[in-house]
């Protein structure tokens, strides 16, 4: 019985279904050498969720994850990139470590977006990414499924018992 149990249950949640890995498209990137300050302007084109994620190699033994500094702000800039570095304290300043990723929430077609890194620790790769929230699993398809193998588990057991 406790295996008939752990059948329906495994069914049960494979049912409902885990949700689907969240696609995730670069829409603007940048690469920083060690000792460089690079950075990006971009104007949000599709509106979405958005993260900017931070990927790359260390080099101190010590800290190897360590990346550098790195800022964003949501503001047009006239000057380019050399004018947002200059006033970088306008924006979100950080410590940027490998795997490090910034969840900016919702943003608008249109918004302005500015993002930079000085790379302190080693070599830098800063991206910004529209996330897509994956669709919704509807309850009424999975209820068929769910009852095929709550009925399956029964049958089983029963077999088994027999």
């Amino acid at each position: 019985m406790n295996t008939s149990l752990k059948a329906a249950a495994f069914l049960f949640l494979t049912t409902l279904g885990v949700a689907p890995a969240v696609e995730a498209a670069t829409v603007a990137s940048v690469d920083a050498s060690w000792l460089q300050a690079r950075g990006f302007l971009y104007e949000i084109e599709t509106a979405g969720n958005y993260t900017l994620d931070f990927s790359g190699e260390g080099r101190w033994p010590i800290a190897p994850d360590f990346l550098g500094t790195a800022a964003y702000a949501f503001a047009e800039f006239d000057g380019g990139i050399d004018e947002f570095f200059d006033s970088v304290t306008m924006g979100m300043t950080f410590v940027a470590f490998d795997g490090l990723s910034i969840n900016l929430g919702f943003l608008d077609a249109g918004v302005d977006f500015a993002a930079g890194i000085i790379a302190l620790g080693g070599d830098a790769t800063l991206s910004l990414n529209r996330v897509d929230d994956p669709a919704p699993v509807p309850l009424p398809g999975t209820l068929p499924l769910l009852a095929a193998s709550i009925g399956s588990a029964l049958f089983l057991r029963r077999r088994n018992t027999a």
